[in-house]
């Protein structure tokens, strides 16, 4: 069986059709549910580019993969791409992989194409020496066309060749000057847009592979992370004066946030309606050029007769504040609308269903592995769902975990940004946030049954004395489970 892994950035788990989300178009993407396993309750294990992908792509968890926030993959770590190519697949990324530094890559490296080889970030970040190893080269990725958010040299490139009247085009004006400053309309129709890119070269691969060797095709796109873009006609499929406004949420009081996460509270009150309209317009504009991809690599697998034979998973690495809780982009408050991603899957021997139960993304790398006939490396930490999906049985984990890490000290740059360390563990009923860094008062503590929206912070609560000492004891034991398994015990002594 092949496997076709889309992976979004910053998608929040409503802004799907198949989620519910009553304006975003999202045809493919819904057709892909209609035909597979919804997963209602996926949650990242850390709302950060970087970090999550790192535990995706291991089955390992952020803290154990030692990529706590932003950082490199160590590459002592057995990736599904590699584990996939010592079964005899062919594995192809195209796109943002970003499990090394982009700003490092661009101002260290001088390089405006994305750099995998861990071997050039070596010795300022202190990885240990290792054997050369050919199916480590590139994480395991045999064919490798990157475009990230900061490197789009690849893209550039291909520009030039097909429409060398666009190829130097300068990024537009915001689109307010009271707005945010990424905030505008993509200088490229979609056709010619990075999104599009991405899609095409992901679709060459697929329609190339006509032999018996199966693979796998990591095809992940930068949108919807900011700047927050689209093309000006993909734009116009959506009525601007239709687009909701965001909810208003609260649950954001500064007493119980820490600097510098504080700091993020009560930007969207600097943006008139007309702004926030347009943030949230760009966005879902974004996620519909998204949707045309998926398009096209699904008529990529129609038309080479492969569809019936491919896993396909559709996920995002984390969420987006888009305005709730007066929050914009990912800053360190683990409200579901960061934690909470989307997460498809289609394939043979699934038959259409939902999933309700708690997800972690960790337990995606063991699942797809079984569901693949393949076995499952050592180390890996997530659990295997593929005999309950098989059955259209329901299950679910009692709670998740999540958490981030002080980005600083850096070797290169400076730090900035409103992110701190901090961890999280949700159950169905509670979840509870802790800030390990700064002390005791601060924290936060929600009761889903009664306040599903997260607006009422209840840390300081004295009637929800019991429920945070629980919380806290199981989000103890959530963190010491996290231990590494390997090396594996061999004997007792």
């Amino acid at each position: 069986m092949n496997l076709l892994w889309i992976m979004t950035d910053q998608h929040r788990a409503d802004c799907l059709g198949c989620m519910g989300h009553p304006d975003v178009r999202t045809p493919n993407l819904d057709r892909l549910a209609a035909e597979g396993v919804v997963f209602d309750n996926a949650f990242c294990q850390s709302p950060v580019c970087m970090a999550s992908r790192a535990s995706l792509l291991t089955g390992r968890y952020p803290a154990t993969v030692r990529v706590r926030g932003m950082g490199i993959l160590p590459p002592q770590e057995t990736t599904l791409p590699e584990w996939l190519r010592r079964q005899g697949y062919r594995t192809g990324a195209f796109g943002k992989v970003h499990l090394t530094p982009e700003q490092f890559t661009r101002h260290q490296l001088g390089s405006n194409v994305p750099i995998l080889d861990w071997r050039r970030f070596a010795t300022l970040s202190h990885l240990p020496p290792m054997p050369d190893d050919p199916f480590k080269t590139n994480y395991g990725f045999e064919v490798h066309v990157g475009c990230d958010d900061m490197n789009q040299g690849n893209f550039h490139a291909w520009l030039r060749r097909e429409a060398p009247h666009l190829a130097d085009r300068p990024r537009p004006q915001p689109f307010n000057e009271n707005g945010p400053g990424d905030l505008w309309v993509s200088p490229y129709p979609s056709q010619y847009h990075q999104t599009t890119y991405i899609a095409r070269q992901a679709e060459r691969f697929i329609r190339n592979q006509t032999g018996d060797i199966p693979w796998m095709t990591f095809c992940s796109f930068i949108a919807p992370h900011h700047p927050l873009e689209a093309p000006e006609e993909v734009i116009a499929r959506y009525d601007e004066a239709a687009v909701p406004l965001p909810e208003w949420k609260g649950g954001v009081d500064a007493a119980l946030i820490p600097p510098p996460p504080a700091a993020a509270i009560g930007e969207m009150d600097r943006y008139s309606e007309a702004v926030t309209r347009r943030i949230v317009l760009h966005y879902l504009a974004s996620i519909s050029l998204i949707d045309d991809g998926v398009g096209r690599l699904a008529d990529a697998l129609r038309d080479t007769g492969q569809l019936d034979n491919t896993l396909i998973v559709f996920v995002a690495d984390h969420g987006e504040m888009l305005g709730n809780h007066g929050l914009l982009r990912k800053p360190s408050l683990h409200f579901d609308e960061l934690l909470r991603v989307p997460l498809l899957m289609r394939g043979p021997g699934l038959a259409p269903q939902r999933v309700a139960g708690l997800v972690e993304l960790v337990d995606l790398y063991p699942t797809v592995l079984s569901l693949l006939g393949l076995e499952v490396n050592p180390g890996v930490q997530g659990l295997d769902r593929s005999a309950p999906l098989r059955a259209a049985e329901p299950f679910g984990r009692e709670d998740v975990y999540a958490d981030m890490f002080d980005m600083a000290p850096l070797v290169c740059g400076v730090t900035h940004g409103p992110y701190a360390a901090c961890q999280t563990l949700r159950t169905d009923r509670w979840k509870l946030t802790l800030f390990p860094n700064a002390g005791r008062r601060y924290g936060m503590l929600f009761d889903l049954a009664s306040d599903p929206a997260e607006s009422h912070n209840l840390y300081h609560d004295d009637a929800c004395a019991a429920v945070r000492e629980q919380l806290l004891w199981r989000l103890a034991t959530r963190c010491h489970q996290q231990t590494d398994p390997l090396p594996l015990r061999l004997t007792q002594y």
